[in-house]
């Protein structure tokens, strides 16, 4: 009985996580449905609009660093998130009842702060705390939860703001988004020795298995001007970047002489590629190890960026490039979180990663407007994704040198 009881716990974690991915990581993918309403209701421009959530991811880069430092301190992980709700909810209605864009600007900043302690940083933190068995799949399987999430949520929201008006709906997004969240602050401790239980899977090792599971992180001295952290932000850079060019896919589609309809087929196939891609690598982690499954998703999203340049065939094969770019996104997030951890360890993880999520919200917010504007120097989007496909072959280049750097030659120290 006591077994069937602790299983139930692990469920009730990972059910709960993978929900509270869906509404702090996926919904937000369809906040797009957004910007138009609210243009027309202003009367400001769209990037006026568009302004306040780059203000608000870049918020959220800035304040995972205080996040992971709180933490750190032994802050109760419910009184974090309870703090994460309050600001979700009050800058949520600052921002649907806002007056003029300035005020959903300084709102963005609440919104972003709230986001932080309830977002990627917080939901790989539960799952590398509890569990050892299957945590790849289980990280890829709540990021593509994430995906599928905001597929579903934006005929949704559209349908609601067609019905109600874009304030009353933008209220309820905010407020599934914290029923999402509500789940893991009441029934979820960050780690399972806060109820006397340990992590899935640590039981079921042996001696000889406990010492394998050891050696899979090499848990390496973090520090942050030393080669390998400086190789490591690169390549998050590197890969971010090649994310962001699919906020041009539509544009490229129609570029290329298609219609705005295939414009948006190309963007959901990418997409469908995001989804596909987390759960598949996490699974290959899992069984290969972090190095490996990010060289299969690079080799993919490579290869899809080669064939979207080239424009070989019709528009099947267009859309099943833009699937094999869409696998760039498993490395964007999921990658970057399993090597962070497979490098640094569990113990320095939430340091590691708080300070990478900052270099990835710089990163996603300058990528689009980069591109957008090598499209309009050119005239042409080849240029961007040219630079897409020298951006994955330096994410492999650093790759490798990190593969080399803490294996043949681990010069910094493993932490003591």
């Amino acid at each position: 009985m006591a077994q069937k009881n602790q299983n139930y716990r692990y469920v009730l974690v990972a059910v709960a996580v993978c929900l509270m991915a869906t509404g702090t990581m996926g919904l937000p993918n369809a906040y797009g449905v957004f910007y138009t309403p609210m243009s027309e209701a202003l009367e400001a421009g769209r990037g006026a609009i568009t302004l306040h959530f780059s203000i608000s991811n870049l918020a959220i880069g800035i304040f995972t660093p205080v996040v992971a430092w709180s933490l750190a301190h032994n802050h109760k992980m419910r009184n974090v998130l309870m703090v994460a709700i309050a600001l979700i909810l009050g800058s949520g209605a600052a921002i649907a009842l806002a007056p003029n864009t300035l005020v959903m600007d300084v709102a963005a900043v609440v919104r972003g702060i709230g986001f932080a302690a309830a977002s990627m940083l917080v939901i790989t933190l539960y799952i590398g705390n509890w569990f050892q068995k299957g945590r790849g799949t289980l990280t890829g399987l709540a990021l593509s939860g994430s995906g599928i999430g905001s597929a579903i949520a934006s005929p949704i929201v559209t349908a609601c703001i067609e019905r109600f008006g874009y304030q009353a709906a933008y209220l309820g997004f905010v407020g599934f988004t914290i029923l999402t969240i509500v789940p893991v602050m009441l029934l979820c401790p960050l780690t399972p020795q806060e109820v006397g239980m340990v992590p899935y899977g640590a039981d079921e090792a042996s001696e000889d298995d406990a010492k394998k599971a050891t050696d899979k992180d090499l848990d390496l001295k973090l520090v942050y001007l030393s080669p390998t952290f400086v190789v490591l932000v690169l390549f998050v850079v590197a890969i971010v970047l090649v994310t962001t060019l699919s906020g041009h896919m539509a544009s490229l589609a129609q570029d290329y002489g298609y219609s705005a309809q295939v414009g948006a087929l190309l963007l959901s196939a990418s997409m469908v590629g995001n989804v596909v891609s987390k759960f598949a690598l996490g699974a290959i982690a899992d069984r290969l190890g972090a190095f490996k499954a990010i060289v299969v998703s690079l080799t993919t999203s490579v290869c899809g960026l080669i064939l979207i340049l080239l424009n070989l065939g019709g528009q099947a094969a267009l859309l099943a490039s833009g699937f094999l770019y869409g696998t760039c996104f498993s490395v964007g997030s999921l990658g970057i979180s399993l090597l962070t951890r497979h490098i640094y360890g569990d113990a320095q993880y939430s340091d590691a990663y708080s300070t990478i999520s900052l270099v990835t919200s710089v990163a996603s917010a300058l990528g689009v407007t980069a591109a957008g504007l090598a499209y309009d120097l050119t005239g042409s989007y080849a240029a961007p994704i040219a630079a897409g496909i020298g951006l994955v072959a330096i994410s492999a280049c650093c790759l490798a040198y990190l593969r080399w750097r803490v294996t043949a030659r681990p010069w910094e120290k493993k932490r003591a």
